[in-house]
């Protein structure tokens, strides 16, 4: 990731995007990697663990989804009561059959979510998530520059927000934190 994204980033949480008083909703009515049309309501009694990424990512998102497979295994069978759930933010090229490829070679309890691009940006705006594609106009080929936010929002049993984990976050901390909650 370059500079100038890890840049923006720090930028959108210093500059109020998301700050202690902002209320997250954690609502959004998606696709999951299996095809099945899924909302907030179909974890119910379970901790949710929410990442906003997507599958071209080159450093941010594979590491934070093997923190999560970290978290998963430190918490042995709890893990059971924690759902983890891959949101993309880049649904023109993260299909269902691409999402479910993607998680699969993380952790089989990783649920990937897409939908259309509304239902993306209406499910990061409930949780305060940013992205964005810069046009690489020096050299198309190369494709757009791609910056999302990179927290790891934890949801309670009913889909209340509860914490928020910064990129890098140690899974020990992430597994005291849930502990917390089971």
């Amino acid at each position: 990731m370059s500079r100038h994204v890890l840049f923006l980033i720090t930028a959108l949480f210093l500059n109020g995007v998301v700050n202690a008083d902002t209320t997250i909703t954690g609502e959004f009515n998606l696709t999951d990697h299996r095809g099945n049309q899924v909302n907030q309501e179909s974890y119910q009694g379970k901790l949710r663990l929410v990442f906003f990424g997507y599958t071209q990512c080159p450093v941010v998102c594979p590491t934070t989804l093997l923190e999560v497979v970290q978290v998963i295994r430190q918490l042995g069978n709890d893990s059971l009561q924690v759902q983890p759930l891959f949101i993309t933010i880049d649904p023109q090229n993260d299909s269902v059959e691409n999402l479910a490829t993607y998680v699969a070679a993380f952790h089989p309890s990783i649920v990937g979510l897409t939908g259309s691009a509304q239902q993306i940006a209406d499910a990061a705006k409930a949780f305060k998530a940013s992205y964005g594609f810069i046009k690489n106009e020096e050299n198309p080929k190369v494709g757009d520059e791609v910056y999302h936010s990179a927290y790891l929002y934890l949801m309670d049993r009913s889909g209340q927000f509860i914490d928020l984990f910064g990129y890098s976050t140690k899974p020990e901390k992430i597994v005291d934190t849930i502990r917390q909650y089971l």
